[in-house]
């Protein structure tokens, strides 16, 4: 028979090592012509600890044994095996057909029964079924080997959950978490939630498949979510964007985490320029408008106290007239330097327009305000500026009354510093109740 004519059976057994542990020296004298025949390598031993033995030492693909022998019967052999091997293609051979052996046999995961006396080309079946297991098994973990290659070398971070556990973890999210293999983080008994956040801060859920639940949602959103790690410079956590492919009739799904750090950090920098005053860099007034708002709301919520001063630079357009704008808007700079550095931390200052500022303070109520405007106008006055030397601001101080709105609110402070402007400018001025 010719190589061309041989089946893909035949062909993988040929490349495969087969261990024979049989007693009768007759049967091994028959049998182990037709294995080497058909074999690569074929291994023989004449009892179950022997046996045993040569399976530590050879690591054959495939082991034919009889079940009773001297020493260690088979099945015993079998059992000593699997402890450590519960995937090699085992075949046992004997005369008995005992339903107690079945089952045992059945019990230890036997592939495959031979009755004795032996029929050649029944044990060659028993062979070439084995290998044909083995050759589809082996593909397949050839197959897996490259796919989880594949999702290794990707830089996003991806897993794989099937039916709410943790299936496969891809070696740039594993390094990502400080973990060398899936077995090692599945035994350290943390739940990847514990690692998981919303793009709020807020926790995800925690039970045992919480987080794959809502793993789900945020990827439907299009979302992003935090995920914790020991690396990351931005308060131990760094932002993912979520997307999922998912397998509904197998409950399993694919997550892909791509790091979005730059467009966060991007977003954060543009929310900044839209925010920012960009010669002072203050707030500009729709940023303090928004604060406003939402302050003069929690005010009236809680009934605290909320109130605000308005400072005007005095004859700043002279300043530009003899001086020049650079000069002016170096003042301008310098005021607002002075501003920032002499209020409090939870306090918004923001330039008005032109030459003017607005502080807003929550939880601040109008004698206080007065006092921090007379500290800051005392402030200015005594400072020297370069090149103009001295300059002087008036203060406008008002505080939230009733249902004030927004253009109330602010109409007091600006009537406030209209009066310190006509009563000589450098003052403060304080309007306490609407008109």
């Amino acid at each position: 028979m010719t190589n061309s004519s041989h089946t893909p059976d035949q062909e993988f057994l040929k490349n495969l090592t087969v261990l024979f542990v049989e007693d009768d020296p007759d049967i091994h004298r028959l049998l182990d012509r037709v294995i080497l025949r058909h074999a690569g390598t074929l291994i023989t031993a004449h009892n179950g600890q022997e046996g045993y033995e040569l399976y530590l030492a050879k690591k054959p693909d495939i082991i034919v044994t009889d079940i009773l022998m001297p020493t260690l019967d088979g099945l015993a052999m079998t059992g000593k095996i699997r402890e450590s091997d519960t995937e090699i293609p085992i075949i046992v051979t004997t005369a008995h057909n005992d339903e107690a052996y079945f089952l045992q046999s059945i019990d230890l995961g036997i592939d495959r029964y031979v009755l004795k006396p032996t029929h050649p080309e029944i044990l060659l079946k028993a062979l070439y079924h084995c290998a044909r297991a083995l050759w589809r098994r082996r593909e397949q973990e050839s197959a897996n080997r490259y796919v989880r290659f594949i999702l290794d070398i990707q830089p996003n971070l991806l897993l794989v959950a099937a039916h709410g556990h943790l299936e496969y973890i891809n070696r740039a999210f594993l390094n990502l978490l400080g973990y060398s293999s899936l077995e090692t983080f599945l035994a350290s008994g943390t739940s990847l939630g514990e690692f998981l956040r919303h793009r709020s801060g807020e926790p995800f859920p925690p039970q045992p498949d919480g987080w794959m639940h809502a793993l789900l949602q945020v990827a439907r959103e299009h979302g992003i979510v935090q995920l914790r790690c020991q690396e990351s410079e931005q308060n131990g956590s760094i932002p993912f964007a979520v997307t999922c492919n998912a397998l509904p009739e197998l409950q399993r799904y694919l997550f892909s985490f791509s790091d979005v750090t730059h467009l966060e950090k991007e977003k954060r920098q543009l929310e900044v320029q839209a925010f920012t005053d960009a010669l002072t860099g203050v707030c500009n007034r729709a940023r303090l408008q928004g604060v406003l708002n939402v302050e003069i709301r929690r005010s009236q919520r809680h009934e605290i106290p909320l109130a605000i001063i308005l400072c005007d630079i005095d004859h700043f357009k002279r300043i530009n007239d003899q001086f020049g704008h650079q000069v002016g808007d170096d003042v301008l700079r310098q005021v607002a330097h002075l501003m920032a550095s002499n209020i409090r931390a939870e306090d918004t200052l923001a330039r008005w327009g032109g030459e003017e500022f607005m502080i807003v303070s929550p939880q601040n109520d109008l004698e206080n305000m007065r006092q921090l405007a007379e500290k800051l106008r005392a402030l200015i006055e005594h400072t020297r500026f370069p090149t103009v030397e001295r300059i002087t601001c008036s203060f406008g101080v008002a505080q939230r009354q009733g249902e004030d709105t927004m253009r109330e609110l602010t109409e007091r402070a600006d009537q406030a510093l209209y009066a310190a402007k006509n009563g000589g400018r450098n003052r403060v001025e304080v309007i306490d109740h609407p008109n």
